[in-house]
Order: C-alpha cells, then structure tokens, then sequence
C-alpha cells in the first residue's frame, strides 16, 4: 500500500473533527485514498511514489510515459510476437528524452530501414518506471492539489452521497484541469 500525501490527522483538524472514533478515522483514510486515486486518474499524475509498467504496440510511437512526474525508468524490454523479452541498455538500444514527460526512444526509431534489404520484426516495448511527487528526483506535491484533496474530502465527510457518488466539486475541477494531461 502506497503512503498517502495527507494522512487521517491532517485532514481531522481541517474537517474540525476532534473524536477518536476509530471507524470515523477509516472512513476519513479511506477518503483520502480514494481522492487521491481519483485525481489522479483525472490529471495522469501520480501523487505518491509508485512503479508502473506499461506496453506500448510497436506503432504507437512516441513512446511518452503515461504518468509524470518521472523519478526513474527502471527497466526496458522489446516484446516479440510470441512474447519473449529481450532488455535494452539505456544510451546503447534506448535513449530517454524530457524532463517531466519521458520519451522513450529505441533504437529501430533511429533508422528508417529499407524493407527491401532487410526484414525487421516488429517488437512491442514494455517500459518500467517509478513516478511520483515528493521524491529527490521530483519536486512536491503542489500545494493546490493538497489542499483540493481536504477540500474535496470535507465536501465528501459532510455530504455522503457525493463520496459514494464520486461527485466532485466544480472549483476542485478547475485546479485538477490545470495538471491534466492531455494525449493526442
């Protein structure tokens, strides 16, 4: 289980919650974590430290990691038609390009073979990588996505039918808009 960004305590004195109940307490943990999934499959974000894996077909080039902030990509394997994998070597078969957003580049995107002289078969690339906020490597979570996740869990803790809804409030969409990631 993932650490999460804010934990039952912080969210209690922004909620002005001050009883013990241990079942309230879960149900405000289990708040948050579903905030924090939610916004992040809204914004392509990844809040806490986590590793992904991911496939991409051999004509889904480029090759842009789907989550961001990337801390390292970890490993990257060729996929064959019968699924055998095969790791490629960082600055020899795959080269990484961006800052924020990672492109993976192989080396077959290098060239442009003749399909004439030789025959290449088309491989799938998997990728593994860790992304997340708060890491040496990223900067932190900005502080108006923290405070949209107390915003949105006290909208949640005093309405319930908006958690089990999954309603979110219009002005917490505006700031998760801003950090969304938009793939063309």
């Amino acid at each position: 289980m993932e650490t999460e960004v804010l934990s039952s305590s912080d969210i209690a004195g922004f909620l002005k919650y001050e009883d013990g109940d241990e079942d309230e307490l879960a149900l405000i943990d289990n708040m948050i974590s579903a905030c924090r999934v939610h916004f992040e499959k809204i914004t392509g974000l990844s809040f806490v430290e986590k590793t992904y894996q991911c496939q991409f077909r051999y004509n889904d080039k480029p090759y842009v990691l789907p989550i961001s902030p990337v801390i390292s990509v970890d490993k990257v394997e060729t996929v064959d038609y019968e699924g055998e994998t095969e790791e490629l070597t960082l600055n020899t078969d795959y080269w990484k390009r961006g800052l924020y957003e990672i492109e993976i580049i192989t080396g077959s995107m290098a060239t442009i073979p003749n399909p004439f002289l030789t025959f290449e078969s088309k491989y799938d690339l998997l990728v593994e990588f860790k992304a997340g906020y708060g890491h040496d490597d990223t900067e932190d979570l900005p502080k108006d996505i923290e405070d949209a996740i107390k915003k949105q869990v006290k909208q949640w803790y005093d309405n319930r039918d908006d958690f089990y809804e999954f309603k979110i409030l219009g002005s917490i969409e505006k700031i998760l808009n801003k950090y969304k990631k938009y793939f063309l």
